[in-house]
């Protein structure tokens, strides 16, 4: 007989349990991700599918930035060695661009940025690093780049079959090269090539159905410090093909400054894609913010150049932040709001539905008033019926903060804010990851000792600090098999379980996604000898067919409780 096991089921797919915690509920004692000496800088963090938390960041302790990746349980215990693993020590430039990082559906995650180790040439370079540290694209990682052009701030994003496919900007030129997991350049040496007659710049590629990909990018004509900047948009297909017959004409408007350059991008339900940026197009001097949806099929949905957000033409509007909620569906923007000489700050918000008529005032919603305070929204995050705005407050962002958002924009945590980091220093690049279970991660650079990386969680509720789940009881796997053929599939798979003794107790088999949401559920009554079956069609409950992805299947009655990895590859 083989050994009985003990499964914990975290949802949002966590599946082993800490014996303490590191996740502070106090905000003035945030984690400590990296203080090694010197400058660590620009963190990125990713939730993985099974709720592991990936820290990267740069590194200058060895007076190069060298970059580093540490990984974390969802309870906040670090699983590697204090200020994680050395990635590359190769010789970089002495300031930094953007670079990034993601995780794929096996739990690996994939760095992407770029350095001079070869020859003093800025090029563009990726690792894909297991969950126990392992290099699976060598110590060196993959070369996507190779020639005198200064190639830079690529960007990564994996499709539904586990492939990475990395863009960045070089030159005039935008380039994209797709790799498989064993670390197969799939596109060709050099990869596809986004041209035409002006620059082609800041490319952000995200995954969409069958192994395609769509990105945006700049069309830039004009001075580089001035350019006339429009938007664009191309989806291609797995070979690398372009898919539409014309690229998506998201903004010909312009008046996009040069230090515009990556803007939020969130998905619908159905392939298509939200899209936020602030211009000043009726050159006013002041800045508007525009939204708009673009389908699977490269249309615009929302008016031509996009929907504007606030018509107080009299006030500033940057860095606009994303949130689709899909049951609902309503499309959410916040905002940074502030008067016309930008000494007052604060943050506001609009909600759009789906013909992008503004459903608030046509000012937008205050949700953080205008103070003579530095207030900058760095993210947002959603639930099935809220909203979560992150940001930093201060005359030197001192603070990190959070409030949660009900569909009429009003407060719905006690006391309204939520304070994450309470210690008075300056916070530099802050990001949030995805919702992973029932939290969030924040990460930033902070200056209270040095310039270290630090973290904080925040609960759905409001609260800090990490909530155990119980375990739950033993049984023995001779007694009880979970099992799903085929598995990964793209139309259906068949859930069974045998039990060596029958069984009159109600059973149910639910479908969750990787944020912890019920997708299916299944109800099975009086249980048969050996072999149950339930079939799922890879359909949600309303019918409708579900994005490739992981998905965990669970198994429970009063007695038993299981797990069940499933991947959809449509």
């Amino acid at each position: 007989m083989k050994k009985s096991a003990i499964l914990t089921i975290l949802f949002c797919a966590i599946f082993t349990i800490a014996l303490y915690a590191e996740w502070s509920s106090d905000p003035s004692i945030n984690t400590v991700v990296c203080n090694l000496p010197g400058e660590d800088a620009i963190p990125k963090v990713v939730a993985g599918p099974t709720g592991d938390i990936y820290f990267g960041y740069f590194s200058s302790a060895e007076g190069n930035y060298n970059v580093r990746l540490q990984r974390y349980d969802s309870a906040g215990n670090p699983q590697w060695a204090a200020n994680g693993i050395l990635i590359s020590n190769h010789t970089a430039m002495s300031w930094l661009t953007d670079w990034d990082m993601t995780v794929d559906q096996d739990n690996y995650a994939i760095l992407t940025f770029q350095d001079i180790r070869n020859a003093g040439n800025n090029n563009i370079y990726a690792y894909r690093i297991s969950p126990e540290g392992t290099f699976m694209w060598g110590l060196d990682g993959l070369e996507l780049s190779n020639s005198p052009d200064f190639d830079a701030a690529p960007k990564v994003t994996v499709t539904s079959a586990g492939n990475a496919v990395i863009a960045w900007s070089s030159e005039a030129v935008s380039r994209l090269q797709k790799i498989s997991p064993g670390g197969t350049l799939l596109w060709g040496a050099t990869g596809i090539t986004i041209s035409g007659p002006n620059t082609y710049s800041w490319p952000q590629p995200f995954a969409v159905e069958n192994d395609n990909v769509i990105v945006k990018y700049y069309d830039d004509s004009g001075p580089a410090w001035a350019p006339t900047r429009h938007v664009y948009a191309q989806k291609y297909n797995a070979n690398g093909n372009a898919v539409w017959a014309q690229p998506c004409a998201i903004s010909t408007a312009g008046a996009i400054t040069a230090w515009t350059q990556i803007l939020p991008i969130v998905p619908d339900e159905n392939y298509g894609f939200f899209i936020g940026w602030y211009d000043d197009r009726d050159s006013n001097m002041n800045a508007d913010i525009y939204v708009q949806h673009v389908d699977s099929s490269g249309t615009c949905l929302f008016t031509t150049n996009g929907v504007i957000a606030s018509t107080n033409y009299g006030n500033e509007h940057y860095y606009p932040k994303l949130a689709y909620l899909e049951g609902t569906q309503l499309l959410y923007v916040y905002w940074n709001e502030m008067d016309g000489d930008q000494n007052y700050r604060g943050i506001y918000g609009q909600k759009f539905d789906m013909a992008g008529t503004r459903k608030w005032e046509d000012a937008g919603k205050m949700i953080i008033s205008l103070a003579l305070t530095d207030i900058y929204p760095f993210g947002a995050g959603h639930t099935d019926t809220d909203v979560i705005v992150f940001y930093t407050e201060g005359l030197n962002d001192d603070y990190v903060k959070a409030v949660a958002l009900d569909s009429d924009g009003d407060f719905i945590w006690t006391g309204d804010v939520v304070t994450m980091c309470s210690i008075s220093s300056s916070k530099v690049h802050p990001e949030a990851c995805a919702l992973t279970g029932s939290q969030w991660i924040v990460a930033w650079e902070d200056e209270r000792s040095g310039r270290d990386i630090y973290a904080q969680n925040i609960n759905t509720d409001g609260t800090l600090g990490y909530i155990p789940v119980a375990v739950e009881p033993q049984y023995s796997e001779d007694a009880f098999l979970l099992t799903a053929i085929p598995n990964p599939f793209s139309t259906t798979t068949t859930i069974s379980f045998n039990l060596t003794t029958e069984s009159t107790e109600n059973t149910e088999i639910k479908i969750y996604n990787v944020k912890g949401q019920l997708v299916r559920e299944f109800k099975i009554q009086n249980l048969k000898l050996k072999i149950n079956e339930a079939v799922w069609d890879g359909k949600d409950e309303k019918g409708k067919e579900v994005k490739s992805g992981v998905y965990f299947c669970t198994f429970q009655n009063v007695e038993k409780h299981a797990v069940k990895k499933l991947a959809l590859l449509r």
